[in-house]
This record gives C-alpha cells, structure tokens and sequence, in this order.
C-alpha cells in the first residue's frame, strides 16, 4: 500500500512538472485532471445514442458520442463558460508509468463560446480514442478566460478507461451504420398502417426540395420505417411504400430521381423502443439525410 501511494504521489508531482515546464516565463498553470482515485468513464446508452463520459473536477465533462447513422464525436463541456473564441492546443502525454513514451501533437483547434467550447469531428475524436485506448494522456491547452494572462491545461485521464471500452463498443455496435455522413436530417411521421403524407410532412419535404433546387449540391436519402405490429414482411413493405411515397413527393418538387435514394428497414432501428402508444407513433416515419455529393 505505501509504495501504492508513494507511486501515486510521484505521478502527480511528475504531472506537474511537465505541465510547468510547458508554461511561459511568468504565467501561472491552471492545471485541471482528476486524481487517479477520482479518473473515471462512465458509458451512457439511450435510444440509437451512446456516450463515454469523463468528469473533470472543477471544470466540466469530455465526452465521447455516437448516435445511429453518425460517426464518433468529441465535446468538451464547461462549468465556466468562456466569453469569447480563442485557439486552444491539443496534445497527447504520456502518464508517468509510460515516462519511455514521447508527446505527440494533435492539432490546433478554436474554443467556442457556450457550455460546450469544444467540438470535435471524427478524424480528430477518433485520434484522442486511440491515444486513451493506448494509456496516453490527452491534453487541451489555451489561455485563460479571464485576462488570458494565465495558462490552463485540461487533461483526460486514461485511468479505467479501457475497462469500460467492451460496453461501449457493445453499444455502438448496436447503432444504425450509414455508409456516407450526413450533412444534416429531418423526419417525417405516419400514421397507422398509413403511407400517406401529412400536411406537416409535405411541409417539411418541401422544404428540402427548396434546399436542393438552390444548392443542387447533396443527394437524398430516405430511410423508410414502422412500428413493431404487424409481420416482419408486413413492416418492411410499409416502410418501403413510405420512403417512395417520399420521393414522389420529391420528385413532383423538382428533384430528380438520380438525386432520391430510398432504404427500407421495417420495424427495426426503432426511434423509441417501448412498446405503447407514444413510441409507435415516433416509430412511424420516414427519416430524410442530406448526404454530401452523388
């Protein structure tokens, strides 16, 4: 047990000496990272959702997220919200038991006013998964918010963060895969054992038509669904009779057909996955992805 504690100490006393050693001449370190008894991931599920949270005392969250037909993000949540955009610095250190490891950069990124400053797309999410997955340590590092006198560098502890890596992948591996990233999406809703569209729905897929006859620069994507009743055969021909009612839709609005792809997936990837009232009518539906080029 001491010699537990006196490695622990020794960590973060190296820690800080690396941190420091990072700082200009004259700056104070604002130095935010849970200890290794704090260091915690948390996976968290929801309906065609899932996260791999980090809490980070005295300053916020960082988060990991997938949602279905999405790729993994990064944010980075704040209890102290900065009042203006400023650059921050991304790098991965190594933890004091991996001292034979060098840092590597990982790229210059802009902090953004609001609760969650930071905002990661895939490419650069996936690289600091990795750098976890690897035992390293990722670091943000900016100015301070106030006069910006002051150096502050949040770190990302990969202390228990391979034990939660199975459940995460589980769930992920649970989430509707789209071979192409959307650039944005809408949904339409049915009603029962109906292809027909509604007032709402013909708003909104004129609304998209518009889109497409300013932009001309994305193609449609459709993907038809039902609710659980009825036969598996039944869903999936429902859902498919929703999607090309869809493009018809899209058609007469000045769409072509080489623009409208329609997929079908009946009465599975359900949007709620209770079984009552409220979850089906969500269930029913048609979803609209924007997906960049042809």
């Amino acid at each position: 047990m001491a010699r537990l504690l006196l490695r622990r100490t020794v960590w973060c006393a190296i820690s800080l000496m690396l941190s420091l050693s990072a700082t200009p001449a004259g700056a104070h370190l604002q130095f935010f990272q849970s200890s290794w008894e704090q260091s915690e991931w948390r996976v968290e599920r929801q309906p065609g959702h899932c996260a791999l949270t980090h809490a980070i005392p005295h300053f916020g969250t960082a988060r990991f997220e997938q949602a279905s037909g999405r790729r993994l993000t990064f944010s980075l949540d704040s209890e102290m919200p900065p009042v203006r955009d400023q650059q921050a610095h991304v790098i991965s250190q190594a933890p004091p038991w991996k001292h034979d490891t060098g840092a590597s950069d990982l790229g210059a990124f802009t902090l953004k006013q609001g609760r969650t400053p930071m905002r990661l797309p895939r490419d650069q999410a996936l690289r600091m998964y990795y750098e976890l997955e690897q035992g390293m340590q990722p670091a943000i590092q900016f100015d301070d918010w106030g006069d910006g006198r002051d150096q502050v560098q949040v770190s990302l502890s990969p202390v228990r963060f391979r034990e939660v890596l199975p459940e995460f992948q589980a769930c992920t591996a649970g989430l509707l895969y789209l071979d192409f990233e959307p650039l944005d999406e809408k949904t339409i809703f049915f009603s029962t054992n109906s292809d027909r569209l509604n007032a709402a729905a013909r708003r909104e897929l004129d609304a998209v038509a518009r889109r497409w006859r300013k932009q001309r620069d994305f193609r449609i994507v459709l993907g038809g669904y039902a609710d659980e009743r009825g036969t598996s055969d039944y869903n999936l021909q429902l859902s498919q009779r929703r999607a090309g009612m869809a493009a018809r839709f899209l058609n007469s609005r000045g769409v072509p057909r080489s623009a409208v792809e329609s997929r079908y997936f009946g009465e599975n990837e359900p949007s709620d996955p209770a079984s009552n009232q409220a979850a089906w009518a969500r269930n029913r539906r048609v979803t609209v992805w924007l997906a960049g080029g042809s």
